[in-house]
Protein backbone atom coordinates (compact mmCIF):
# COMPACT_ATOMS: atom_id res chain seq x y z
CA UNK A 1 0.00 0.00 0.00
CA UNK A 2 1.04 3.60 0.26
CA UNK A 3 0.43 6.90 1.94
CA UNK A 4 -1.53 9.74 0.65
CA UNK A 5 -0.30 13.55 0.66
CA UNK A 6 -2.91 16.59 0.86
CA UNK A 7 -1.69 20.10 0.66
CA UNK A 8 -3.51 22.93 1.91
CA UNK A 9 -4.14 26.20 -0.23
CA UNK A 10 -1.91 27.85 2.21
CA UNK A 11 0.75 25.22 1.85
CA UNK A 12 3.06 27.38 -0.25
CA UNK A 13 2.89 30.40 2.01
CA UNK A 14 5.71 30.19 3.84
CA UNK A 15 8.59 30.78 1.40
CA UNK A 16 10.19 33.58 3.69
CA UNK A 17 12.07 33.76 6.90
CA UNK A 18 11.18 33.60 10.13
CA UNK A 19 11.95 34.13 13.95
CA UNK A 20 15.05 36.30 15.11
CA UNK A 21 17.22 34.23 13.16
CA UNK A 22 15.43 34.72 9.74
CA UNK A 23 15.41 31.20 9.51
CA UNK A 24 14.36 29.91 6.22
CA UNK A 25 10.51 28.22 5.52
CA UNK A 26 9.92 26.17 2.73
CA UNK A 27 8.97 26.69 -1.07
CA UNK A 28 5.25 24.86 -1.64
CA UNK A 29 6.57 23.64 -5.04
CA UNK A 30 8.94 21.16 -3.37
CA UNK A 31 6.29 19.46 -1.43
CA UNK A 32 7.54 17.35 1.83
CA UNK A 33 11.30 17.10 0.02
CA UNK A 34 13.43 17.82 -2.47
CA UNK A 35 17.06 17.57 -2.87
CA UNK A 36 19.59 15.27 -1.31
CA UNK A 37 22.67 17.39 -1.08
CA UNK A 38 23.56 18.70 2.53
CA UNK A 39 22.53 17.38 5.86
CA UNK A 40 18.67 17.06 5.97
CA UNK A 41 17.20 20.09 7.67
CA UNK A 42 19.47 22.23 4.72
CA UNK A 43 17.40 20.31 2.38
CA UNK A 44 14.40 21.60 0.07
CA UNK A 45 10.88 20.78 1.25
CA UNK A 46 8.49 21.01 4.02
CA UNK A 47 10.46 18.19 6.02
CA UNK A 48 13.46 19.96 6.06
CA UNK A 49 12.35 23.19 6.67
CA UNK A 50 10.19 21.85 9.62
CA UNK A 51 13.60 20.56 11.29
CA UNK A 52 15.07 24.24 10.55
CA UNK A 53 11.06 26.35 12.51
CA UNK A 54 10.18 23.84 15.19
CA UNK A 55 11.85 24.17 18.47
CA UNK A 56 10.82 22.90 22.61
CA UNK A 57 13.48 24.55 25.00
CA UNK A 58 12.27 22.35 27.85
CA UNK A 59 10.48 19.50 27.21
CA UNK A 60 9.35 18.89 30.81
CA UNK A 61 7.57 21.91 30.71
CA UNK A 62 6.25 21.52 27.02
CA UNK A 63 6.18 17.21 26.25
CA UNK A 64 3.00 17.77 24.11
CA UNK A 65 -0.26 15.78 25.13
CA UNK A 66 -2.61 12.66 24.30
CA UNK A 67 -6.20 12.83 23.59
CA UNK A 68 -8.95 10.83 22.50
CA UNK A 69 -9.73 7.72 24.40
CA UNK A 70 -6.87 6.07 26.06
CA UNK A 71 -5.91 2.16 25.58
CA UNK A 72 -8.24 0.12 27.56
CA UNK A 73 -5.52 -2.92 27.31
CA UNK A 74 -1.97 -1.55 26.86
CA UNK A 75 0.57 -4.27 26.17
CA UNK A 76 3.01 -2.22 28.76
CA UNK A 77 1.04 -1.49 32.63
CA UNK A 78 1.98 1.62 33.99
CA UNK A 79 1.15 0.43 38.04
CA UNK A 80 1.20 3.71 39.52
CA UNK A 81 2.87 5.66 37.14
CA UNK A 82 -0.67 6.00 35.68
CA UNK A 83 -1.34 7.64 38.16
CA UNK A 84 0.80 10.78 37.24
CA UNK A 85 -0.46 11.82 33.81
CA UNK A 86 -2.67 10.57 30.45
CA UNK A 87 0.36 8.35 28.96
CA UNK A 88 -2.22 7.07 25.86
CA UNK A 89 -4.62 8.47 23.43
CA UNK A 90 -6.02 8.39 19.90
CA UNK A 91 -3.92 11.45 19.29
CA UNK A 92 -0.57 12.96 20.52
CA UNK A 93 -0.02 16.23 19.31
CA UNK A 94 2.96 19.07 20.13
CA UNK A 95 3.13 22.65 19.16
CA UNK A 96 6.57 24.02 18.94
CA UNK A 97 8.14 27.53 20.10
CA UNK A 98 10.31 29.06 17.45
CA UNK A 99 9.36 32.92 17.52
CA UNK A 100 7.59 33.81 14.11
CA UNK A 101 5.97 30.77 13.73
CA UNK A 102 3.74 28.63 15.53
CA UNK A 103 4.30 25.23 13.79
CA UNK A 104 2.71 21.79 15.21
CA UNK A 105 1.71 18.34 14.44
CA UNK A 106 -0.63 16.05 15.39
CA UNK A 107 -0.02 12.21 15.30
CA UNK A 108 -3.27 10.01 14.56
CA UNK A 109 -3.78 6.63 15.36
CA UNK A 110 -4.72 4.01 13.15
CA UNK A 111 -8.41 3.15 13.27
CA UNK A 112 -8.87 0.81 16.32
CA UNK A 113 -5.52 1.64 17.63
CA UNK A 114 -3.83 3.83 20.39
CA UNK A 115 -0.65 5.87 20.56
CA UNK A 116 0.79 5.04 23.94
CA UNK A 117 4.03 6.18 26.01
CA UNK A 118 5.79 3.77 28.68
CA UNK A 119 6.45 6.50 30.77
CA UNK A 120 8.84 4.48 33.73
CA UNK A 121 7.98 1.17 33.23
CA UNK A 122 9.71 -0.79 31.50
CA UNK A 123 10.94 -0.11 28.52
CA UNK A 124 11.42 3.16 29.93
CA UNK A 125 10.41 6.23 27.65
CA UNK A 126 9.35 4.86 24.66
CA UNK A 127 6.08 5.51 22.70
CA UNK A 128 4.72 2.96 20.74
CA UNK A 129 1.07 1.87 18.59
CA UNK A 130 0.06 1.91 15.54
CA UNK A 131 0.67 5.44 13.65
CA UNK A 132 -2.68 5.64 10.57
CA UNK A 133 -1.72 9.74 9.68
CA UNK A 134 -0.07 13.32 10.84
CA UNK A 135 -1.00 16.85 10.27
CA UNK A 136 1.34 19.52 10.15
CA UNK A 137 -0.65 22.76 10.89
CA UNK A 138 -0.20 26.28 12.60
CA UNK A 139 -2.18 27.46 15.88
CA UNK A 140 -2.93 24.12 18.18
CA UNK A 141 -6.13 23.85 19.54
CA UNK A 142 -8.75 21.63 21.13
CA UNK A 143 -12.43 20.85 20.75
CA UNK A 144 -14.87 20.50 23.12
CA UNK A 145 -14.56 16.84 23.25
CA UNK A 146 -10.68 17.40 23.97
CA UNK A 147 -9.47 16.38 20.55
CA UNK A 148 -6.53 18.38 18.59
CA UNK A 149 -6.87 20.52 15.43
CA UNK A 150 -5.16 23.55 14.02
CA UNK A 151 -6.69 26.71 12.89
CA UNK A 152 -4.36 26.21 9.80
CA UNK A 153 -3.76 22.80 8.59
CA UNK A 154 -0.86 22.49 6.11
CA UNK A 155 -0.20 19.07 5.43
CA UNK A 156 -1.38 15.67 5.94
CA UNK A 157 0.05 12.41 5.43
CA UNK A 158 -2.37 9.58 5.21
CA UNK A 159 -2.16 5.84 5.55
CA UNK A 160 0.54 5.43 7.56
CA UNK A 161 -0.85 2.67 8.90
CA UNK A 162 -0.28 0.49 5.46
CA UNK A 163 3.26 0.64 5.00
CA UNK A 164 4.67 -1.96 6.82
CA UNK A 165 6.05 0.30 9.43
CA UNK A 166 6.07 -1.80 13.01
CA UNK A 167 3.51 0.54 15.45
CA UNK A 168 6.89 -0.18 17.75
CA UNK A 169 6.04 -3.87 18.75
CA UNK A 170 8.46 -6.86 17.54
CA UNK A 171 7.25 -10.85 16.56
CA UNK A 172 6.03 -11.40 19.39
CA UNK A 173 3.86 -8.24 20.32
CA UNK A 174 6.27 -7.09 22.76
CA UNK A 175 7.67 -3.12 23.13
CA UNK A 176 10.50 -2.42 21.20
CA UNK A 177 12.98 -0.29 23.18
CA UNK A 178 13.56 2.95 22.16
CA UNK A 179 17.29 1.92 22.36
CA UNK A 180 17.02 -1.54 20.59
CA UNK A 181 20.71 -1.28 18.89
CA UNK A 182 18.63 -4.51 16.30
CA UNK A 183 15.35 -3.41 15.99
CA UNK A 184 14.05 0.11 15.26
CA UNK A 185 10.80 0.57 17.32
CA UNK A 186 8.59 2.74 14.08
CA UNK A 187 7.10 4.85 16.31
CA UNK A 188 9.02 5.97 18.41
CA UNK A 189 11.01 6.96 16.24
CA UNK A 190 9.02 8.95 13.77
CA UNK A 191 6.85 10.55 16.87
CA UNK A 192 9.66 11.31 19.04
CA UNK A 193 11.47 12.53 15.83
CA UNK A 194 8.92 15.47 15.75
CA UNK A 195 9.40 15.93 18.94
CA UNK A 196 13.04 17.24 19.23
CA UNK A 197 12.32 18.85 15.96
CA UNK A 198 13.72 16.28 13.46
CA UNK A 199 11.58 14.48 10.68
CA UNK A 200 14.12 12.66 8.84
CA UNK A 201 12.53 9.35 10.42
CA UNK A 202 9.31 10.40 8.92
CA UNK A 203 10.75 10.91 5.62
CA UNK A 204 12.81 7.80 5.73
CA UNK A 205 9.48 5.60 6.09
CA UNK A 206 7.15 7.42 3.46
CA UNK A 207 9.88 8.14 0.79
CA UNK A 208 9.48 5.97 -2.32
CA UNK A 209 5.86 4.91 -0.52
CA UNK A 210 3.95 8.13 -1.48
CA UNK A 211 0.87 7.27 -3.66
CA UNK A 212 -0.67 10.18 -4.61
CA UNK A 213 -0.64 13.96 -3.86
CA UNK A 214 -3.96 15.95 -3.36
CA UNK A 215 -3.62 19.58 -4.30
CA UNK A 216 -6.20 22.05 -2.54
CA UNK A 217 -7.70 23.63 -5.78
CA UNK A 218 -6.24 27.26 -5.12
CA UNK A 219 -2.69 25.39 -4.74
CA UNK A 220 -2.93 23.13 -7.19
CA UNK A 221 -3.96 26.21 -9.78
CA UNK A 222 -0.37 27.71 -8.79
CA UNK A 223 1.11 25.07 -8.80
CA UNK A 224 0.15 24.08 -12.50
CA UNK A 225 -1.14 20.74 -11.24
CA UNK A 226 -4.16 18.55 -11.22
CA UNK A 227 -5.73 18.83 -8.23
CA UNK A 228 -4.82 14.71 -7.45
CA UNK A 229 -1.75 13.60 -8.75
CA UNK A 230 -0.15 9.79 -8.48
CA UNK A 231 3.09 11.41 -9.20
CA UNK A 232 5.53 13.06 -6.99
CA UNK A 233 5.10 16.64 -7.02
CA UNK A 234 8.49 17.30 -7.84
CA UNK A 235 7.70 15.09 -11.49
CA UNK A 236 4.25 16.75 -11.36
CA UNK A 237 5.28 20.33 -11.44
Amino acid sequence: MSVTVTYSATFGNYDGTYGPDAVQGWDGSDGLHSGTTGSFENQDGFLPAFNRLFEIADHSENPGAFAGDEDPDPVVDLGLWDLLGTFSGTQYASSGEYAGLDLGFIVEAADGSYLNYTFFASPTHTLYGEIGSITFGLGLEQDSNGLYYFDEELVTIDGLDTIGLNGGLDANGDVIDRNDPNLTNDTHAIVNGLKDGDASALWAAIDGNIGSEVFNSAFAEVLGVPETTETELELAA
